[in-house]
């Protein structure tokens, strides 16, 4: 019995994309926010990529270093965030490969 190895997600690259959904998550090391991105140009067009982040909202923290770059502005201490507000948001998104061989987001820039 044969079987091929099957890639999950995009490879590793520049994408331009769009925001397209945040969700709670939760697993072993406890809770967090899911970002969706979904490929709007190229070979991978419909694609989505996503990235896992702390639902911790301060200046030091990977969600806010995307809510900053979605909403192209930073946001002020007390400023309640509404992510679906976001969605549709397009731009670029880098995608790298992690030491496990998966693929995350690794950061995205807003375009206009």
């Amino acid at each position: 019995m044969k079987f091929t190895v099957a890639r999950s997600g995009v490879p590793a690259g520049s994408y331009g994309a769009k925001f397209v959904q945040a969700e709670a998550f939760s697993n072993d090391y406890g809770d967090a926010v899911r970002l969706t991105f979904e490929v709007v140009a190229g070979d991978h067009t419909g694609a989505t990529c996503s990235r896992i982040v702390s639902p911790k909202l301060t200046p030091k923290s990977g969600l806010y270093r995307f809510v900053q770059a979605l909403a192209g502005r930073k946001p002020e201490a007390g400023e309640e965030i509404d992510l679906a507000a976001l969605y549709g948001t397009s731009g670029m998104i880098v995608v790298q490969e992690t030491d496990s061989g998966a693929v995350r987001v690794e950061s995205f820039v807003r375009m206009g």
